[in-house]
């Protein structure tokens, strides 16, 4: 196992440039050698404060995190990775690293090289699973260890092989590696995406139910979740026949009303306890879902 450090400091030349320069302190702390398809088999640190260069890769990528919160940016969308969290990337994903929390976080990586899986035999499934991969990952796909005891177990194990101050033997790595993918393999099959897109459209209607007095963004819903914006956006409609937003707006009148029917309360205080950027907005939404102002409905009862 190798430990060192690496420059972070690079000028950015996209749009992120006047965020980036001089606050890129990530380093490479583990990295081990690794047989294709495998590549790049590493752990990096990243101080609090840490926003890395935007880049991608030209074959698959594993970011994981080994110790968070980290955010995890792409084109695609924004991940918050905790412990044990972790994405698959398409080829050529543009995407960086922020740190915004105040400890140095930690992850781990590797690169797939799905059209040139090395030289196994034919029988030993690897360049059929490769190609597998190829057809399954063309964008971006997050997930969680957490509740998933085998993927957890496979997680963490392949960890072990960066972190444990021992030598390990290249086959027992590259076990550990197949064993990590296999499962993911399985995660990423037809069946239990569509099971998994109903989860996270239940979880989505959890996180509105119990915070139907705040200001969510689609952003900070996402976020909560574990995946990004344009998956949730689309995963809700498709459970629930509606956007998210809607929605939510949805549960905040239905709570006005129940409100509106406590005497000691202004409407200017409804507003205020439902997160509404102003009486006026409040009172605009309130019409447009019930076909009256809040004063006319507080009056007829």
């Amino acid at each position: 196992m190798k430990k060192s450090r690496v420059s972070g400091s690079q000028k950015e030349s996209s749009n992120h440039a006047d965020l980036l320069i001089d606050v890129d302190k990530s380093y490479l702390a583990y990295s081990l050698p690794v047989t294709r398809p495998f590549v790049h088999f590493r752990s990096g640190h990243f101080p609090a404060g840490t926003i890395t260069q935007k880049h991608s890769h030209s074959i698959m990528a594993m970011h994981g995190s080994l110790q968070g919160p980290l955010t995890l940016k792409t084109s695609i969308g924004d991940y918050t990775l905790d412990a044990g969290d972790f994405c698959i990337l398409a080829p050529g994903t543009h995407h960086f690293w922020s740190n915004s929390g105040t400890h140095t976080a930690a992850t781990i990586s590797f690169l797939i090289d799905t059209d040139h899986p090395g030289r196994w035999s034919a029988g030993s499934g690897v360049v059929e699973a490769c190609g597998e991969l190829g057809q399954l990952v063309q964008d971006v796909h997050c997930f969680s260890s957490s509740g998933d005891p085998d993927l957890q177990h496979a997680f963490w194990q392949i960890a072990d092989q960066l972190t444990i101050e021992r030598p390990w033997k290249k086959l027992g790595v590259t076990g550990r590696l197949w064993t990590f993918l296999s499962i993911i393999l399985e995660r990423l099959s037809p069946e239990l995406i569509n099971e998994s897109q109903h989860d996270v459209a239940q979880q989505i209607r959890r996180l509105l139910l119990s915070r139907v007095n705040d200001r969510l963004t689609i952003a900070e819903v996402a976020a909560a979740v574990h995946v990004g914006a344009t998956q949730a956006k689309e995963v809700f409609r498709t459970t629930f026949g509606c956007g998210i937003m809607a929605y939510f707006n949805e549960l905040k009148i239905w709570q006005a009303k129940r409100l509106l029917c406590d005497p000691n309360l202004t409407i200017d205080q409804v507003s205020s306890k439902l997160g509404f950027s102003s009486p006026t907005y409040f009172s605009q939404t309130f019409r447009k879902h019930t076909g009256e102002t809040p004063s006319d409905f507080r009056k007829q009862r």
